[in-house]
Parts: C-alpha cells; sequence; structure tokens
C-alpha cells in the first residue's frame, strides 16, 4: 500500500472517530423527572425549566420536566413501575411511598449518599421506609396547625387556645359574639384527608392508630372514641357549622380564608392561598392546641424516589441531590410552594425561624408520620369511610352516643383484616 493511500486511509478512520465522538457528545444523557403541582403552574414550570437548565449546564444532563395533576399520579406512577418507563425521578407523596416501595419497582436507596439519617427531618425520614429499608428521599413537608383571625380573636375578647379544653372556651366566646358556627371549620364526608384532620386529636388524646407492631388496629379504644366525639362535637354543639360535616377540605380552608370562621387547622400551603384570595385578612398561627396527652400534629409532605427499572440512575440521583441543595430547597419552599423543607439544615435558615414559620417548625418537630406499612393505602380508606358514617349519621339526625364506637369498632375489624394481607 502506498506512502499516501496509508494516510488517506489514517485520515477517513480519523475522521470516522472524531464525526462518532461528536455524535456521542451531542446525545446528552436524558432524565425524566414527574411532578405534582406544588404550586401554580405560571411560576412553578418556569421554575424547574431554569433549574433543569442550570443542571445540564453543570452536568450535561438534559431534565424532562412533567408536571402530574395528583388525581392521576397514583396511576400513572403505578403504570411507570409496571412497564419500567416513563420516569425515572418522580415526587410521591409520604403516605405512598412504602406502598409503592411494596411492589418493588422503586430503587433502594443508600440514604448515606444525601446527608444521612441525621439530615432530614425524623417523621419525613421514616415515611421513606418500608420493612427498615429506604426506598426515597424526603424532599419537602408539611404539617397541620391552628389559624386564628385576629381580628376575631380581639372583639371576642379571647386568647388563642393551648388546649383542647381552652379551644371549647375560646369557640363558646366567638360564637355568643358573631353567632352560631362562626368559631371554627372542619372537613367532613366529602374530604379525602379526613384522617389527617382527626389523627391530630386522636394522637393528643394519647390514642394511636395501630398497635406498636402495626399488628392491629387500636383507634377504637376510648382514646379514640373520644377525639371522635370531641370532633362531632364541635358541630354539635354550634362552634363550626352544621354544613362542615359535609365539607371537603378546600370548603374548610375557604370559610376560614374568607374570614367567615375565626379558627382552622391548616397547613403552611394554605398561606399562598390566603395571600392571592384574602390579603388583608389579619391572621395568625399557634401549634395545634394539647390534648388530655399533649401536642400532637399529622406529618405529611412529599419524598422523591427512582425508578428501580431506570436506565439513568446515577443521573438521577444527582438531580435529586441538586434539587436538595440548600439555596434551592430555601427558594423552592420559601418563593413558590410555602411548604417546608424536610432537610434540617435547610430549616436551619433565618427565614423559618420568624413568625408562622417558626410555628410550623416547631410543631413538625413532634409531628407524627403514618405507620409505613404497604396496606397503607386500604387502612386510610378504610377508617375514613366510617368516620364519614359517623358524620353522615349526624348529618340525618341518626347520630348518639354510641355512634362513634359502633363505626370504629368496624373499621378496626376491617382494618385488622386489611393488615393480615401486610408482607
Amino acid at each position: 500500500m502506498g506512502k499516501k493511500m496509508r494516510i488517506g486511509l489514517l485520515g477517513i478512520v480519523l475522521l470516522v472517530a472524531l464525526l462518532t465522538s461528536m455524535t456521542a457528545m451531542g446525545k446528552a444523557k436524558t432524565i425524566t423527572f414527574w411532578a405534582m403541582p406544588n404550586a401554580d403552574d405560571e411560576i412553578h414550570i418556569p421554575w424547574v425549566e431554569a433549574k433543569a437548565a442550570e443542571f445540564q449546564k453543570k452536568t450535561g444532563v438534559k431534565v424532562n420536566f412533567e408536571v402530574v395533576g395528583w388525581d392521576v399520579a397514583w396511576t400513572k406512577i403505578s403504570t411507570a413501575i409496571a412497564t419500567g418507563e416513563g420516569a425515572d425521578v418522580f415526587q410521591v407523596g409520604t403516605t405512598w411511598n412504602p406502598q409503592l416501595a411494596a411492589t418493588g419497582g422503586l430503587e433502594q436507596i443508600n440514604i448515606k449518599e444525601f446527608g444521612g439519617e441525621k439530615a432530614f427531618m425524623k417523621a419525613n425520614l421514616e415515611s421513606t421506609t418500608y420493612k427498615g429499608k429506604y426506598y426515597g428521599i424526603p424532599w419537602f413537608a408539611e404539617t397541620r396547625a391552628l389559624f386564628y383571625n385576629v381580628d376575631m380573636f380581639k372583639e371576642a375578647g379571647v386568647q388563642p387556645p393551648k388546649t383542647h379544653d381552652e379551644l371549647v372556651e375560646v369557640a363558646e366566646k366567638i360564637v355568643k359574639t358573631f353567632g352560631e358556627g362562626s368559631a371554627i371549620s372542619l372537613a367532613g364526608t366529602n374530604a379525602w384527608d379526613l384522617l389527617h384532620n382527626w389523627s391530630i386529636i386522636l394522637w393528643a388524646n394519647g390514642g394511636s392508630l395501630l398497635t406498636k407492631d402495626n399488628k392491629m388496629a387500636m383507634f377504637n379504644n376510648e382514646a379514640g372514641i373520644a377525639a371522635m366525639k370531641w370532633y362531632v362535637d364541635l358541630v354539635a354543639k354550634g362552634f363550626a357549622s352544621k354544613a362542615c360535616a359535609e365539607y371537603n377540605q378546600p370548603q374548610a380552608d375557604a370559610a376560614f380564608i374568607n374570614g367567615n370562621v375565626a379558627m382552622c387547622y391548616m397547613g403552611p400551603f394554605n398561606i399562598s392561598s390566603i395571600e392571592f384570595q384574602n390579603p388583608t385578612l389579619n391572621y395568625s398561627v399557634v401549634e395545634p392546641p394539647a390534648g388530655p396527652k399533649g401536642k400532637a400534629s399529622f406529618s405529611g409532605g412529599s419524598n422523591l424516589a427512582i425508578l428501580k427499572a431506570s436506565k439513568n440512575k446515577k443521573e438521577a440521583k444527582e438531580w435529586v441531590k441538586f434539587l436538595q441543595e440548600k439555596d434551592t430547597m430555601v427558594e423552592y419552599t420559601k418563593d413558590l410552594t410555602h411548604m417546608l423543607p424536610a432537610q434540617v439544615e435547610v430549616f436551619n435558615d433565618s427565614y423559618y425561624n420568624s413568625g408562622v414559620w417558626k410555628t410550623f417548625k416547631t410543631t413538625l418537630e413532634y409531628s407524627t408520620a403514618y405507620p409505613p406499612l404497604a396496606t397503607w393505602g386500604d387502612i386510610e380508606n378504610i377508617v375514613q369511610q366510617e368516620f364519614k358514617n359517623v358524620l353522615a349519621e349526624y348529618v340525618n339526625g341518626t347520630y348518639n352516643q354510641n355512634t362513634a364506637k359502633k363505626h370504629l369498632n368496624a373499621a378496626a375489624d376491617r382494618v385488622n383484616e386489611a393488615l393480615k394481607k401486610e408482607k
């Protein structure tokens, strides 16, 4: 072979190698990220897309972002798990995480890669577990506290209640000043998250949803019955409107936000609704009033999970770490979602040590998460259904002193059957 031909072939080989390299460089890794509408699309989508562009510039990995509604999220995530396709990283509600992990479709997480156990709020970290292993990373948190109307309290001459008994005393004075149903708004038979409200009262009464080993229902004991009656009595005694017995949570929230009632158990996410719907409302927030056995609240929020079948797990983990950087989390929770960060370091930001945010931070520290069970979705539906039956009896006039016990016992029997299916 002549010298010129050898040089020519070498040139072709080098050109092909260069073109191949350029092609490979052009095909940057791409991951798909699903998240729920945690803030208005007008601000949420541009913010995430801007962060995705920043992440791509830093790592070369492109992020395709898709907003998934809560109403279809369970189906979409379940389909992704079944098919192994759809998303690499996705948001899951804290109460969903264990049930999805039980399917075997979520990537097991080494929590040390994300800062270790002490990096996260205790209840939120627990929500990522299933049978002692981690299958998600806490993203943001929410808890419930008592919102109150400052002007109505001032006119009625009352102070924010610190106990259940004080709440009743305050409610009596509010009703005397403003009329029946003006003291508090509650969720009722049309609420999908009814259990979140009642569990706060249950725990403060010293009750528990399940036994410590999660083998049997426990919410139908004396503490549970007392908590149920206390909740219904808020309506029966005229502190809350009778209409509340059939409210969903947004209706209960709206009654407070519109300035029609003096109190409501709500979450940090409701602050953005107040700012948008009634910015002149003079309100404040205190910790949930303590029950006979102490203070309690519900711990919820969302985690980030990685699809076990993902072909881009390394990149997916880097995206999660990027989202959880302190400045990013402060911005996401403070300016967009009004949720609470689930990371201890982020919670140390001065923003969360003043005003209503300090109240939520303190409350979250002692809040309780639901048990991390594969059957939890079934359990929650059962309890809520029987709770709705209690309220329905109040609405139709058949409610009596045995109603709460009857329906809680019925719920306990069904829950115990569901728990037998726990793997």
